[in-house]
């Protein structure tokens, strides 16, 4: 049950304003992180995206080469990896509950195939998002986040932290993040800032997961077969659905976003996306999940695309609209009823 920042354990509430000024070294190797170009990452590389309250846990071995996530403002992209093993899981968290962060460890663990009983595991910890919000959001999830960690039975070393101030910028009296997104590199245990040019499959289903009842933390990966996985959910459409799409983008941003002044491009877009998936699939239990079946997706070889099964994998896969780009649900907090 230790965390460890600089070799120091640390074993009391440690305040996310002083992540960087009591760790040099933690910060240096964030600003290391920060400070690099940030790296566009492509379908063909055999990347594995994960979106809002999704996680993976990938290993050397595996037919994947990165996994990442982005458009994390108040959001946090966690990484966790086994020093010895290598294994690695990602998870993209949207709020201070601890339970996510348990399911991420308890996904790593389980990929080991290690028991509770045995000797205490030992992760280097990577986290990046989160910036110095006004509601204190990202704030919240840090400070979860490091107690969570004193409170396990395992070693955790925190490597990088691009979060809190280091991570913020200034822009007209407004504070931005300057990192929204990264990766890690597979076999090396690299991290890396990062732009996805492609979220799939599916991001418009995946998104609308985040409104069905109960929706927490969700593996997407099948280590066995190498596939994607989503499992079957349902949720109530909204009766009004169809208005959204009218609405401008200040009212969706206000409404759909706990940071509506620093949302990336697509924001606004990608939530009209999400309404008319929702209003083409009411029933989706009927029409995405018939059978109460998951869908399984394997990646296209030659394009780095992941086709769902039984789809023809010469074509572009998934009936993505091709005019939209990837969609990353960033930060959508409004509730279907």
């Amino acid at each position: 049950m230790v965390l460890l920042i600089d070799g120091h354990s640390i074993s009391s509430t440690l305040p996310v304003s002083q992540l960087h000024t009591k760790y040099q070294l933690l910060k240096a190797n964030s600003l290391s992180v920060l400070n690099r170009p940030v790296k566009l990452v492509e379908a063909s590389e055999k990347c594995l995206y994960v979106g809002q309250r999704e996680v993976a846990v990938v290993a050397p071995g595996d037919n994947v080469n990165m996994v990442g996530s982005e458009d994390a403002t108040t959001c946090h992209v966690v990484i966790l990896r086994d020093v010895h093993t290598g294994v690695t899981g990602l998870a993209h968290l949207d709020n201070e509950e601890p339970n996510d962060f348990l399911r991420l460890e308890k996904e790593v663990r389980d990929r080991n195939g290690y028991t509770k009983d045995q000797d205490i595991l030992e992760y280097s910890v990577s986290i990046l998002g989160g910036y110095e919000d006004e509601n204190s959001t990202s704030e919240e999830i840090t400070e979860m986040l490091l107690a969570v960690m004193q409170g396990l039975k395992a070693r955790f070393t925190l490597q990088l932290a691009c979060t809190g101030s280091l991570n913020t910028v200034m822009k007209e009296g407004v504070p931005w993040p300057r990192l929204y997104g990264g990766g890690v590199d597979v076999s090396t245990g690299e991290v890396f800032a990062a732009k996805f040019s492609y979220h799939g499959p599916d991001p418009d289903i995946r998104s609308l997961r985040l409104h069905s009842p109960g929706a927490s933390l969700s593996n997407i990966y099948d280590p066995h077969s190498g596939k994607i996985v989503l499992q079957p959910f349902n949720y109530q459409v909204m009766s009004d659905a169809p208005l959204w799409l009218q609405k401008t983008d200040a009212f969706i941003l206000k409404y759909c976003s706990t940071s509506p002044l620093v949302e990336p491009p697509e924001f606004c877009e990608h939530t009209r996306a999400t309404f008319r998936r929702m209003i083409s699939d009411p029933k989706p239990m009927e029409t995405l999940f018939h059978g109460n079946k998951s869908r399984v997706y394997l990646r296209n070889e030659i394009t780095g695309k992941w086709i769902l099964e039984g789809e023809d994998l010469a074509g572009t896969g998934n009936k993505e609209n091709s005019k939209m780009k990837s969609w990353g649900v960033n930060d959508f907090k409004m509730s279907f009823k």
